[in-house]
């Protein structure tokens, strides 16, 4: 009886074996329904359309960059063998250039993203792909001042070796990477000629955590005369 139960179990493991090698082995299809922008918190990017976006889409195998699809091609189903290693790497035509951006740029977003995916035989696998951003950005708002008090102001942003200057409305941008954090300093020269300096940061203490497709805003707070961050 035992040993019965024994090849019973044995042939059934040998059929799921075999039914998932057919499903990995001969041609399934890949079709992309759709590529957009997520989202950005706290604000929408006014410095560029996002309509417009020509979007570079890299077809990966196992590691292997097989081709980069066309826009036509992605309008229908694109024939693939089986198999469940497969990935888009997605991203925008200035995906690199943030490295080189310096202290007199204030940047753009920059989109990318990977999406792994599998493909069935005589199956069809869609995607639509959402792409975030891969910066962080740091605005400025000083709505809250009161008519003609402030005479004057400088504003910078600083992450890692790049300082911006902003002015009030305006947004710089910089590239992620794991621990990253930021500092800012804002002086002001108010209508008595009298002149204070604050200064703030984010990421350097425990619990600060800096997030890609994210806008962080320094307000100046009219009541305390003093800076916080809203993202």
């Amino acid at each position: 009886m035992k040993r019965n139960i024994l090849y019973i179990l044995c042939g059934i493991f040998l059929l799921i074996g075999c039914q998932q090698k057919e499903v990995l082995s001969g041609a399934g299809y890949m079709s992309v329904s759709g590529i957009e922008v997520q989202s950005q918190t706290v604000a929408e990017v006014a410095s560029r359309s996002t309509d417009d976006i020509i979007w570079t889409v890299e077809l990966w195998k196992g590691g292997e960059m097989l081709r980069t699809l066309s826009t036509e091609e992605m309008q229908n189903k694109i024939e693939l063998d089986a198999a469940d290693d497969y990935m888009l790497k997605v991203y925008s035509p200035n995906y690199g250039v943030e490295k080189g951006w310096t202290n007199d740029e204030k940047g753009e977003p920059v989109y990318y993203t990977e999406v792994p995916f599998v493909v069935k035989q005589g199956e069809t696998t869609g995607l639509k792909v959402q792409v975030p951003t891969i910066t962080f950005a740091v605005s400025l708002n000083l709505s809250e001042v009161i008519g003609d008090w402030l005479q004057e102001y400088d504003f910078t942003v600083t992450a890692g070796d790049r300082t911006v200057a902003l002015d009030n409305g305006d947004i710089a941008y910089f590239p992620y990477s794991e621990g990253v954090s930021f500092s800012y300093q804002l002086t002001l020269t108010n209508s008595d000629s009298e002149t204070n300096t604050l200064n703030g940061d984010w990421g350097k203490d425990e619990g600060e955590v800096i997030n890609t497709n994210t806008i962080y805003t320094v307000v100046y707070n009219w009541d305390t005369h003093s800076l916080s961050l809203k993202e």
